[in-house]
């Protein structure tokens, strides 16, 4: 193929709108990104552990969106998840046990339990003031009573046998002598020796009949002790299965709520004591705050409630952290100690997921290495462990709580990007086996008439969901235009929407006042957002125009060639042109670029200067061994060098310099080329042949400048209507090559083959004078 001259029919690309979005119907569409809907099939109907979903792809592409809408629509026809309670573990404290309760049914068996306390606080008062219970506490006490006055007297008469009686004291019984019917005083008892010799003797021998007395004595007080707790516990469990009768006879079908309240009311019954002194308590603020801490081992804590849900949760966690995720334990201060029950338990994201569905962002859980850590195995254990450590910070005593870990089953979606997903593919090896499905959004996809046709239904939902004003046809045409400029290609799309959508916005300010969104808002908003960030290449541009950068675009330069150079600074990637220019002499040194000598060269730099070596000695160096040194360099560049796009225009300037034909400056280079002269795509056609074009404009227009570039980049001239206008006029040109022979043709006018031949005259000149120094050093 020769050289090929583009026109501004070549340029245009064809699509364009002839109706506003007034009339659109809006649709949430993701253009083109069936690698994806077919991994969320897969993940969202594979229930086998270990099929989380990775959402990989740019910032602005809709990953968060597409995921959330995906997993509401299936969410929607699965069941709703149940209600979590964490309740008093009256076995060991310091360990709350939790509690599943159906969906919905979670507060109101908390409401029914709390209304029961509450009613107890008053009912098992008022039965045991009762007249009932009083009348069997005196029944049960008179017989108690009776029992141990029949053995008091039995007691008297085998003691008055052994001339002993009977006194009953506050400090207990005693025996003291007995003399006829008189019992004798302690007083009078010491003041006789002759008596205390046969008190002792009578009382040694009547001591182990006293102390089985003594002992049938004790047995009544315990049994009269054991019949009271009897009848105590029994009123109490009367009182307490009335009051609870109808939270049984409600949650009797719930295995859990009936195996809790069974403990419950147990407890309640041991611990009846404290409902009686509930009452005692009346106008005693700091007896109450007391009691009311004890009351609350017989409370609920009621952390998930489902109850509004209409299928299973979907959670879209924005700011994770050890906390949101898997909940946190309050701490109250007492006497300079921090406490906690389980009614300081609140639940985390992985908590209100349970069953459902957890999003998150990767680069907001990998911040934490210790959080990424405990999340992975939430995950691989199917467990919610509610971290205690939140206060072991403090320096402060604590007396905490590890509650018993929830079952967990969910699945996760995380949202990152490609460079994520892979470091942690090749560093983490439990990531693969958790995120088996990667979901792989596509940033540029292929240009057709089903996304021509769907792109108005996306710019209206937008619109939508911006509160904006319509777009008309020719606005419509523009932000088309904008989205295949952006992929680089008239053949593709970009359907990164953050960037269409801040021009949309910025389009809408600009049309303040008007009813619609027109053409030229949006060339504007385009417009102004590159001028907002290209302020260097203003700078750069006038450098050039000034000469502090030397550019010469007219004329021809023997050994220099302009090349084009692509500035990336974040927001912002813009073209400039970059004098390239070669040395040659004499030597065995072959190609070399100077920014390699000086560490101002990339690899991929350095292969391509490699590479024009091996052209050179392939085209000229079959017949005869090449003695050439060369050096090449990018005159006025302080910065690395990388990339091949400039290779052509290197090999251009080597040519030049060896057959001393004068090259084109009007015309600026990019391309790659092999080692055979065929040229190869480069990347950034559209910034370099724009900022060739601005710096040719700020100079002064000849009407013979333009841009060489590879015929397989053809498809990339997405270009400013400014620029092809320019071409329309005849000011700027544009021209394809295949081989570094088309561009010799263009840049010297002269035929491919004569060149080389002046190439290969050059080159048999200096073989000569090689040998020649050769001979004249042996002799």
């Amino acid at each position: 193929m020769s050289i090929k001259k583009l026109s501004k029919e070549d340029l245009e690309y064809g699509y364009k709108y002839d109706f506003s979005t007034e009339d659109v119907p809006p649709e949430e569409v993701f253009l083109k990104q069936d690698r994806v809907e077919k991994a969320f099939d897969l993940a969202l109907n594979t229930k086998q552990e270990g099929y989380n979903i990775f959402v990989s792809g740019p910032e602005s592409i809709g990953r968060t969106t597409y995921a959330l809408r995906r997993l509401k629509e299936k969410a929607q026809k699965e069941p709703v998840p149940e209600d979590i309670c964490y309740y008093y573990n009256f076995d060991d404290p310091l360990r709350p046990k939790y509690l599943l309760l159906p969906a919905g049914v979670g507060r109101g068996f908390v409401e029914e339990v709390d209304r029961a306390i509450e009613s107890l606080k008053t009912e098992l008062p008022k039965a045991f003031e009762g007249k009932e219970y009083e009348e069997e506490v005196a029944k049960i006490t008179k017989e108690a009573e009776k029992r141990k006055k029949e053995i008091l007297e039995n007691l008297a008469k085998e003691a008055e046998a052994k001339n002993l009686g009977v006194v009953v004291t506050p400090m207990g019984i005693k025996l003291l002598p007995l003399v006829g019917r008189r019992i004798v005083e302690e007083p009078e008892l010491f003041a006789n020796p002759r008596l205390q010799e046969t008190y002792q003797s009578n009382l040694s021998e009547f001591e182990e009949r006293f102390r089985d007395y003594i002992r049938a004595l004790r047995e009544e007080d315990h049994k009269l002790a054991e019949k009271l707790n009897e009848l105590k516990e029994r009123v109490a469990t009367f009182v307490v299965e009335r009051v609870f009768s109808r939270c049984d006879e409600r949650y009797c079908h719930e295995p859990q709520a009936v195996e809790f309240l069974n403990r419950l009311k147990k407890e309640i019954v041991k611990n009846v004591d404290l409902f009686l002194m509930w009452k005692g308590a009346e106008g005693n603020t700091q007896m109450l705050a007391y009691l009311e801490k004890l009351f609350k081992r017989f409370k609920l804590n009621l952390i998930v409630d489902n109850s509004s849900l209409n299928g299973a949760p979907v959670i879209y966690e924005e700011v994770p952290s050890f906390q949101s995720l898997f909940g946190t334990i309050s701490y109250t201060m007492e006497m300079g100690v921090l406490y906690a029950d389980h009614t300081s338990i609140k639940a985390g994201s992985l908590h209100r997921a349970r069953g459902g569905y957890l999003v998150i962002r990767a680069s907001d859980l990998l911040k934490n290495y210790m959080l990424w850590d405990a999340f992975k195995k939430a995950i691989m254990h199917s467990k919610v462990h509610i971290p205690g450590y939140t206060v072991e910070d403090f320096l402060l005593p604590y007396v905490g709580i590890s509650p018993e870990p929830v079952p967990l089953n969910l699945k996760v979606v995380l949202i990152g990007d490609y460079l994520t997903y892979q470091l942690l593919s090749l560093y983490d090896p439990e990531f693969n086996r958790l995120f088996k499905v990667k979901a792989e959004f596509n940033p540029v996809v292929d240009l057709d008439e089903e996304v021509y046709e769907k792109f108005p239904k996306l710019v209206k939902k937008i619109l939508q969901e911006e509160g904006i004003k319509d777009l008309d046809g020719s606005a419509l045409s523009e932000l088309f235009k904008y989205a295949v400029m952006l992929s680089g290609s008239k053949k593709k799309i970009s359907v990164v929407m953050g960037d269409i959508v801040d021009v949309i916005r910025e389009a809408n300010v600009f049309s303040e006042g008007e009813r619609i969104i027109r053409g030229e808002h949006i060339k504007r908003a385009i417009e102004e957002k590159f001028y907002r960030s290209n302020l260097l290449e203003e700078k750069i541009r006038k450098a050039i125009v000034e000469g502090k950068i030397l550019c010469t675009v007219d004329g021809k330069r023997v050994g220099q060639v302009n090349g084009l150079s692509i500035y990336e600074l974040g927001d912002i990637s813009f073209g400039k042109p970059t004098r390239i220019t070669a040395s040659v002499y004499l030597g065995d040194k072959g190609v070399v670029s100077i920014e390699r000598e000086v560490a101002l060269s990339g690899p991929i730099h350095s292969k391509a200067v490699l590479t024009l070596g091996g052209y050179l000695n392939g085209k000229y160096g079959k017949d005869m061994p090449l003695h050439l040194s060369c050096t090449i360099t990018f005159e006025q560049s302080y910065e690395e060098v990388e990339g091949d796009s400039a290779s052509v225009a290197e090999l251009l300037a080597i040519l030049s310099a060896l057959s001393g034909v004068e090259i084109r400056q009007d015309i600026a280079v990019t391309g790659s080329v092999d080692q055979f002269g065929n040229v190869q795509p480069v990347g950034g056609i559209k910034e370099k042949v724009e900022g060739f074009y601005r710096v040719c404009k700020a100079i002064g227009f000849n009407g013979t400048q333009g841009v060489l570039l590879p015929s397989r980049n053809f498809e990339n001239l997405v270009l400013s209507d400014e620029v092809i206008e320019s071409v329309e006029k005849g000011e700027f040109h544009l021209y394809l090559m295949d081989t570094i022979d088309d561009a010799i043709e263009l840049m010297t006018g002269l035929k491919a083959e004569k060149f080389h031949k002046l190439v290969k005259k050059r080159l048999i000149e200096f073989f000569k004078r090689a040998n020649a120094r050769g001979k004249g050093l042996k002799s």
